[in-house]
């Protein structure tokens, strides 16, 4: 069957109608423990203990950009390898989602205070164009690697194999597939993790094979003299109706590290980890924050030193690239014991405000003369979930709209630029939305007070007048869902019948610039236009 290409990446965030999604490819020791060394204060502590502090950083702009990184791996000599998905823009407008992605491995180096030298793409015997090559492993020698290889299998579906290839010289050679016995004909096999033991090797892997608990499992082989054996489901500890995807076994402590959107958690894939090989399994333990978010978590990777990993995530955090990134990007985590935890000392949850404050300030999109076209009311009867979804089914007829005209380089730089605009700033906006709900449901509820500040623009096409009329519609669109959202819930406080919210709502008009042109393609459907028609919502 074909696989989404939302699993393969897990994507961003969930939603939206299939088609309007940009489309991201954008995830052991057999013996038992040493009680000794589990009681040993020196030993680093696990990151599912009560009681660690943990701090996470996303790595610096070299790594990360505005497109997705994930899958990572720290090599003993300081090398670092990853995933990235990268876009070429092409001029098949009415295909742009579908056919102009990629992905390849880059190689980077670990240098001082948290920083990257500028990544390099592995070869092209590695990075063949004719797949999107993705999530890898190394053998214990970093002699061999085992990659993740998909090809288009209709539209909008990838079909996954995993390939290896081993170093000769120091140079990787030509990938070859591993066997059926692996690669299940007309089902996925990806996200390898290759464990090295006494007498063999256990590669896990996730696929859609049949025989498994759900949607996506976590199968293991045991490959022994060159030869891979018949894949075993991980069983119903690990597995559930759901997707568990990229596996990470951390053989120090022989924990598997792996995500899951089926069990309880803080998002839509959250990583759980359970100690045991093999078939046999404790309960899956859901990791704490900062490790887990609202948003996806994924590709988590212990490093040697036992304190600290590498995960994947789309969630949002400051000083991005820009402000439209909404993808995945590499995060590294690092936790330690504190010395001592007392009921004073614990770590308190975060407040309820520093959560409302690490979502704003937050900007909403709208559609030309959106809500109520040509209307000269100050109010709407429209709701910003109704205007948001109507702007995402308009995505293909905008980007179209951008490169009429255009010819050559320049048509694909215009469309490519509102492509991910419509990609990455429309819904973010949305998604930090959800958020804020949340958040400003949870602490006007607990008596909390929260003070706030909506700023609404329109675009300079009209007179002073009607472009404040215009953002005054787009504020109150806002109210309209925020009255609406999760039973009305929130109304109360905004109707003022409930103490708690206070509320500033300014609309501005226009905002003071000029366009190059008059034509319809800049003024309409250009990006500076796109970008004037806003709103702000912001803390006091």
């Amino acid at each position: 069957m074909g696989y989404r290409l939302w699993v393969m990446e897990v994507l961003m965030r969930r939603g939206l109608r299939y088609r309007s999604l940009i489309l991201w490819i954008t995830v052991l020791v057999l013996s038992s423990s040493s009680p000794t060394r589990a009681q040993n204060l020196d030993a680093p502590v696990l990151p599912t203990s009560d009681s660690i502090i943990a701090t996470i950083k996303p790595l610096p702009s070299s790594v990360n950009t505005t497109f997705s990184e994930f899958a990572c791996r720290m090599l003993p000599d300081s090398s670092f390898l990853f995933t990235a998905m990268r876009n070429d823009a092409a001029e098949d407008v009415e295909h742009f989602f579908e056919t102009n992605w990629y992905c390849y491995l880059y190689e980077s180096e670990a240098l001082p205070q948290t920083q990257f030298s500028a990544p390099k793409a592995l070869p092209s015997i590695i990075n063949n164009p004719k797949y999107f090559n993705s999530n890898f492993c190394l053998s214990e020698n970093g002699q061999r690697m085992i990659l993740t290889r998909c090809v288009r299998a209709g539209e909008g579906d990838l079909l996954c194999s995993l390939w290896l290839s081993e170093k000769e010289n120091g140079a990787w050679k030509k990938p070859k597939p591993l066997p059926a016995t692996i690669n299940a004909k007309g089902h996925s096999s990806m996200q390898p993790f290759l464990l090295q033991t006494a007498d063999f090797e256990i590669l896990y892997f996730s696929s859609d094979r049949p025989g498994g608990y759900g949607k996506t499992d976590i199968w293991y082989s045991i490959l022994q003299n060159g030869h891979f054996q018949t894949p075993v489901n991980l069983g119903p500890k690990i597995n559930t109706e759901g997707n568990e995807m990229t596996p990470f076994y951390d053989k120090e402590r022989n924990i598997l590290y792996f995500s899951t959107d089926e069990r309880d958690g803080f998002g839509d894939y959250d990583i759980f980890c359970s100690e045991g090989a093999l078939g046999r399994w404790s309960a899956p333990k859901l990791l704490p924050r900062p490790f887990n978010s609202e948003y996806n978590d994924f590709y988590f990777t212990v490093n040697q030193n036992g304190a600290s990993a590498f995960l994947s995530s789309n969630r949002p955090y400051r000083d991005m690239v820009n402000d439209d990134t909404c993808c995945n990007d590499i995060f590294l985590v690092e936790w330690s014991r504190p010395e001592k935890v007392t009921p004073d000392t614990a770590t308190e949850k975060p407040d309820i405000h520093e959560k409302i404050a690490s979502v704003l300030p937050i900007t909403l999109y709208f559609q030309n003369d959106s809500p109520d076209p040509q209307s000269k009311s100050d109010t709407t009867d429209m709701d910003y979930l109704e205007l948001y979804n109507a702007y995402i089914n308009d995505i293909q007829y905008y980007i179209h709209k951008t490169g009429q005209g255009l010819t050559g380089e320049e048509q694909r730089r215009a469309m490519y630029a509102m492509a991910g605009f419509l990609r990455d700033s429309v819904r973010t906006g949305y998604t930090r939305l959800l958020m804020l709900q949340q958040y400003l449901t949870e602490a006007l509820e607990n008596g909390d007070s929260v003070s706030l500040v909506v700023r609404g623009f329109a675009s300079p096409l009209h007179n002073s007048q009607y472009n404040k009329h215009l953002s005054s519609r787009r504020i109150i669109s806002l109210l309209n869902y925020l009255r609406k959202a999760d039973n009305g819930r929130l109304s109360p406080y905004l109707s003022g019948e409930k103490p708690g919210l206070q509320l500033q709502t300014h609309p501005e008009g226009a905002v003071n610039h000029t366009f190059e042109t008059d034509e319809v393609r800049e003024t309409v459907f250009g990006l500076k236009a796109a970008k004037d028609r806003r709103i702000v919502i912001s803390g006091q």
